[in-house]
């Protein structure tokens, strides 16, 4: 039970006293964000996105934290890990060929192309790369390096899709 009024109090107490900066929200729907957002000021709205996992750009969640100014943290950006399996799968082939190819281009590991071609996107999408390996972690940093052209983002979108993108 979300009570945006409980909700608000909390969030300025908790920062009156210094406890936390800013706050965010995990999940919500674009009704929910505009709900909170009406009581309190929000940062972030992490949600599952992925090349995979394209629901946030469809059902208003992005165009919801453009409207709020609220930058999207994406959690799982490697769809669980699935991005690197399923070989039998072919949107999932597709996909890994398409990004092969464009990571040949950059010289990098697939996870950094997956990684920038979230962070093509105008809005700023911050992923969340969970990996308790430092190795692992400074790859995924190197992604920022890798600035995309909007014809390879759309080739990634268009391989994810398995149709034209309007």
């Amino acid at each position: 039970l979300m009570d945006p009024h409980e909700i608000a109090a909390a969030f300025e107490q908790l920062k009156k006293e210094g406890k936390v900066r800013f706050f965010g929200v995990s999940n919500f729907t674009p009704s929910q964000v505009d709900m909170l957002a009406s009581f309190t000021r929000l940062v972030n709205n992490q949600v599952e996105i992925s090349i995979l996992k394209w629901n946030a750009f469809t059902d208003g969640t992005i165009d919801k934290c453009w409207q709020h100014g609220l930058i999207p943290t994406a959690w799982s950006p490697f769809a669980g890990g699935h991005l690197f399996s399923k070989p039998d799968d072919l949107r999932y082939a597709r996909i890994r060929k398409t990004a092969k190819e464009i990571a040949e281009k950059y010289n990098a590991p697939l996870e950094q192309i997956y990684l920038a071609f979230l962070m093509k996107h105008p809005i700023g999408i911050v992923p969340v790369v969970g990996t308790s390996k430092t190795e692992r972690l400074r790859s995924a940093l190197k992604a920022v390096e890798i600035n995309l052209t909007y014809e390879e983002w759309y080739r990634l979108r268009l391989a994810s899709a398995g149709a034209e993108v309007a």
